[in-house]
């Protein structure tokens, strides 16, 4: 019987990161202002737009480095990844490269639902991504022994409670898009309270 092959968990760690400094860097291109604009019609134009866009911009890039938080806080635990776990990381940086192109829909389209419901998906399907990443290691041991059941329970707990919150703007968007905006403000507070296993 082969022996499981063991990689060397520095490279998805570089990849990971690279991948996320490129995401968070061009969400902000979207950002535009037209020139040729006078005072009045620029004003207008920044209030009306711009403003919007750049708190959009500022959603999509906390969200990101929430994400990140969650991938730093995994790979800091995790002592080794194999081939499988590999393409778990990789299938969740795929998730977290369409992210952009989430937040450039919404900036263009953002009294859309459908424009909501794409982010939405999008942050359902990274985080699920990372929920399979935290599961693997643990099955397969690869989590520092410090990191203790009760860690385990509680950062599956606060991924799943993110995914929840995200598939509940879903509805909210079919009657209100406005209010549906801004609950993805919410997984953010959430997030500002430390980890557990950080305390």
């Amino acid at each position: 019987m082969l022996k499981k092959t063991t990689l060397d968990i520095k490279r998805i760690q570089s990849l990971t990161d690279g991948v996320f400094a490129i995401a968070m860097t061009i969400i902000i291109l979207e950002v535009k202002i037209p020139v040729g604009l006078n005072s009045a019609d620029l004003h207008n134009y920044f209030l009306k737009h711009t403003f919007q866009e750049l708190f959009i911009y500022l959603l999509g890039f906390v969200t990101l480095g929430i994400l990140w938080i969650g991938s730093h806080f995994h790979h800091h635990h995790v002592m080794k990844t194999d081939r499988i776990s590999s393409w778990l990381n990789i299938v969740f940086l795929m998730f977290i490269c369409i992210i952009p192109f989430s937040i450039g829909f919404l900036y263009n389209y953002r009294h859309d639902k459908l424009s909501i419901i794409f982010l939405t998906i999008n942050l359902v399907l990274s985080s699920v991504a990372n929920y399979y990443m935290l599961w693997y290691a643990w099955k397969q041991a690869y989590i520092k022994p410090y990191f203790t059941l009760e860690h385990f329970r509680y950062a599956k707990r606060r991924i799943l409670f993110s995914i929840y919150l995200y598939l509940a703007i879903i509805p909210v968007s079919f009657f209100a898009t406005s209010v549906a905006l801004y609950l993805f403000l919410i997984p953010v507070l959430l997030h500002i309270i430390p980890e557990k296993a950080n305390r």
